[in-house]
């Protein structure tokens, strides 16, 4: 009789243990898009006229390279000490941050969403001005994403804030397509 309650007892351990282990939550899954990311390069697809401050009027031909002019349009609100700092983090949640390489400063850019053929990646950036950043043809490789934004927002006279009404008229606002490339921080 006492084995027969030592081996129930020892069949019901067993069961309990199963079902604990079998409760356990599964592990979230992490996209491998998740991290942070330096912007590495774009250039211009379409022919761009701006007014640049000491410079004066410039043309901007296809194939011209534009990260300084994209990378100010892309990271000029992160929060950074050092402006050469400033970064893109995607997290998980599907949050954005402005984050600054060696740096505490961090602060939240917005939203990302990638479509389900992972060939489109949509960064919606709510700071400092709100707009969709569309990057379609999506190339992702093991530590870097790029791809083509087709309405890339750009200054009409880089002299004054971007959308803002232009002295002669206008509105300070054009759009360019541009190939981008961001490389992931180890």
């Amino acid at each position: 009789m006492r084995q027969r309650f030592g081996f129930t007892g020892l069949m019901l351990a067993a069961i309990g243990l199963l079902l604990v282990t079998c409760d356990k939550k599964e592990e979230e899954t992490i996209d491998p898009l998740v991290g942070t990311y330096t912007f590495t390069s774009a250039t211009f697809n379409d022919t761009v006229r701006m007014k640049v401050p000491i410079i004066g009027n410039i043309i901007l031909l296809p194939g011209t390279n534009g990260s300084d002019f994209v990378s100010q349009g892309l990271l000029g609100a992160a929060p950074c000490d050092d402006s050469t700092n400033a970064a893109v983090e995607l997290r998980n949640d599907k949050t954005t941050y402005y984050v600054c390489l060696n740096e505490t400063n961090e602060e939240q850019m917005g939203t990302w969403i990638i479509n389900t053929e992972r060939t489109e990646l949509i960064l919606n950036i709510s700071n400092p001005q709100p707009f969709s950043l569309n990057i379609s043809s999506l190339n992702i490789t093991g530590n870097e994403f790029s791809g083509t934004v087709e309405n890339f927002p750009l200054p009409v006279d880089a002299s004054y804030p971007l959308g803002d009404p232009l002295p002669g008229g206008g509105i300070n606002y054009q759009t360019s397509s541009v190939d981008l490339t961001f490389t992931k921080v180890p």
